[in-house]
């Protein structure tokens, strides 16, 4: 189905290749621009697809499919200690957030196999990982950008990778309540 929260969500996806090619090339204002852009999608395709009820079962998928490769991607690029960067993500929540995305995928996938019929609906335990892991994603390149240390990054980071598995923890035991 083609629809404007769709089509955001396409873009996003379509943004991903350009985001690592710029951050590599070690043009980081315009990686910069590219994933506040691809973060921004996210915001507006939920926004279009409640208020102007533009929900469908691609929807379902293809949204949090986007969010997941974006991350993930951005998560496993920022905390490769090989590239000469002010800043890195540590390397467990990299971890974390890619771990997480498997075992959600591979658990909506048995449970869409189950019963394809069943829509999964989002929880705000999953938004606000989402919206956190962008934030972290944001702020760490900002600060590559500018090399002006912000002060609470630790603190963003915990912060970051404790609600990534809590949130894992959560879709992990809601999952196994819908296999009953």
């Amino acid at each position: 189905m083609i629809t404007i929260p769709n089509l955001l969500s396409l873009v996003r996806i379509i943004l991903i290749p350009f985001f690592i090619h710029f951050f590599l090339k070690g043009k980081i204002q315009v990686a910069l621009g590219i994933l506040f852009l691809a973060s921004f999608t996210d915001l507006l395709d939920g926004f279009v697809a409640r208020a102007f009820n533009q929900r469908s079962r691609v929807g379902y998928i293809l949204d949090p499919l986007a969010d997941k490769l974006l991350m993930d991607s951005t998560y496993i690029l920022f905390s490769l200690k090989n590239l000469d960067l002010t800043v890195h993500i540590p390397q467990w929540i990299a971890i974390a957030v890619v771990s997480r995305d498997i075992i959600i995928l591979i658990g909506a996938s048995i449970l869409y196999l189950m019963n394809p019929q069943r829509v999964l609906k989002p929880h705000w335990l999953g938004k606000l990982t989402t919206t956190l892991q962008m934030i972290t994603a944001i702020a760490v390149l900002f600060v590559n950008m500018s090399k002006f240390p912000l002060p609470y990054l630790s603190t963003l980071f915990w912060a970051t990778g404790i609600i990534t598995i809590i949130s894992g923890i959560y879709y992990i035991y809601k999952g196994l309540l819908e296999m009953e």
